[in-house]
């Protein structure tokens, strides 16, 4: 993902992109902790900050297996899996008065659903992620390591369980009896 994310989204300062190694401590940590804060510092590929004065308040940050952004503060934080993407497109905004938006069509389950990425203040960088995002999408990505672990990870099954329970789709029950077959492994 990283190599593709290089090829599809220059280091362009000038329209808010950022690109490992040279994300600004600042911004990121902005963007960390005001909506993607449950992305680690070293998950980060990418910064899109779309902020006016560049204190990456709102944004984007681009990880390995899935992109997080805020277009305001008055918007919810969207986390979006790539796998998840089934529609990416660019479009105008306000009839061709100004700025510019990334749809995404987004598949979870059995619903799909519609998320819009605002690139007012920064329109050149929308076609770049908008390209991105299309690659990402009909990339035949393997998010799996390429050979079977010598042993379970088990501090990340604990995380997708806890995940699952907070998600309220797994029971109380279950959740510990999965714990307990997990612990038995050790």
């Amino acid at each position: 993902m990283e190599d593709l994310l290089r090829d599809r989204l220059p280091h362009a300062p000038q329209m808010g992109l950022f690109v490992v190694p040279n994300l600004p401590e600042d911004r990121l940590n902005n963007a960390l902790s005001d909506y993607a804060t449950e992305v680690g510092h070293d998950e980060v590929l990418a910064l899109y900050d779309a902020t006016l004065s560049g204190t990456g308040g709102d944004g984007a940050v681009f990880t390995r297996d899935r992109f997080v952004f805020q277009n305001n503060d008055l918007q919810s934080t969207q986390t979006v899996r790539y796998p998840d993407l089934v529609g990416v497109e660019e479009r105008s905004r306000w009839l061709g008065l100004g700025g510019k938006r990334v749809d995404l069509t987004v598949n979870r389950g059995r619903a799909t659903f519609e998320l819009t990425m605002d690139f007012s203040g920064a329109t050149n960088a929308a076609s770049y992620v908008a390209d991105f995002l299309d690659a990402a999408m009909v990339e035949d990505i393997d998010f799996a390591p390429s050979s079977e672990p010598d042993e379970t990870d088990a501090a990340a099954v604990r995380d997708a369980l806890q995940r699952l329970r907070t998600e309220q789709k797994l029971t109380k029950d279950d959740y510990q009896r999965l714990l307990d077959v997990l612990e038995g492994l050790s």
